[in-house]
């Protein structure tokens, strides 16, 4: 039987994934709230998914979720709730550190400990990881060699565009075999949604581009996707629908990027979620992606010193 392409195994695909993290782990707070003063902070995350799972529900939606290991260990009635609500659940590491603060050691660590805690609270195997702030890039390409030999099913961490602090942009819009070296394991890759236009990927799937740009542009990301019989990969934060959440010590910049937008989030995912169907898990699209990935050329992250 000759094998089938895309557009026969099912439409166009569109998924919604969360990075289940605390307001006090992001990337703009690193300098100011370390580790060992998150528990100063008030937690929020659990009435922020609280929302994000009522809306679900409501919009028939089941969507992929990257847990932080500290979540899974702090909040796992949390972790209990999504699993039963039939989300996947995947891993965001443990600590919430960027890839290039760790090495292939303590990258295992990290990775072994949050997917340990999450399959030990939930009964079933993790199969996804994502990195913070998308932090496999050329410098920290050594991270595909550790994740396929942990048996990961797949990655989600490279996001194809230009950015100062992370991004391969050289990479395709759509899944791919990654791997560290040429003759090294492939690893199944699925980039964020991007919108090709003008000969460049500009970023429209989440996070701080949803909140700060106009959301046409993300539908029309999503509309090219479909267009082009490419998977439709979203992101969002649970403290990104919290316009009340305790303000941090934060740049100027880091102020900007964090608190737009934040009142206006919530009703923006629901016109979102409006738009087209059905959102499916990442783990319910795996063969989708598989297909189109298998008439990809592979792709060598080829590692690089920073």
């Amino acid at each position: 039987m000759m094998p089938q392409t895309p557009e026969q195994i099912a439409p166009p695909v569109r998924c919604i994934s969360v990075d289940v993290e605390e307001y006090f782990q992001i990337e703009a707070a690193q300098s100011a709230v370390k580790p060992d003063r998150w528990c100063q902070w008030p937690t929020r995350v659990e009435p922020c998914m609280d929302k994000l799972l009522a809306l679900f529900d409501e919009t028939n939606c089941k969507a992929t979720l990257f847990f932080l290991g500290y979540i899974a260990e702090s909040h796992p009635q949390l972790l209990r709730r999504c699993a039963q609500a039939g989300h996947e659940i995947a891993t965001h590491g443990s600590w919430h550190q960027r890839l290039h603060r760790l090495d292939t050691s303590t990258f295992r660590e990290d990775v072994i400990r949050a997917r340990n805690t999450i399959e030990d609270i939930i009964g079933r195997p993790v199969l996804g990881y994502r990195a913070p702030t998308w932090s496999v890039t050329t410098q920290t390409a050594w991270a595909v060699d550790v994740l396929s030999d942990l048996g990961f099913v797949y990655d989600a961490s490279i996001f194809p565009v230009h950015h100062p602090q992370y991004g391969v942009p050289q990479a395709p819009c759509e899944p791919f075999y990654v791997k560290s070296s040429p003759g090294g394991p492939m690893l199944l890759e699925l980039p964020p949604l991007v919108w090709q236009a003008l000969g460049r990927h500009v970023p429209v799937a989440g996070g701080g581009y949803f909140r700060l740009l106009p959301l046409q542009m993300m539908l029309t990301g999503l509309r090219q996707a479909a267009e082009q019989n490419r998977p439709a990969i979203l992101y969002f934060h649970p403290w990104e629908f919290d316009p009340d959440m305790p303000r941090l010590p934060l740049s100027l910049t880091g102020r900007l990027r964090t608190y737009t937008g934040l009142r206006s989030s919530y009703d923006k995912l629901r016109r979102i979620l409006a738009y087209g169907g059905p959102w499916q898990t990442i783990k319910q699209s795996l063969d989708y992606c598989r297909a189109i990935a298998d008439r990809n050329s592979n792709f060598t992250l080829q590692w690089r010193a920073a």
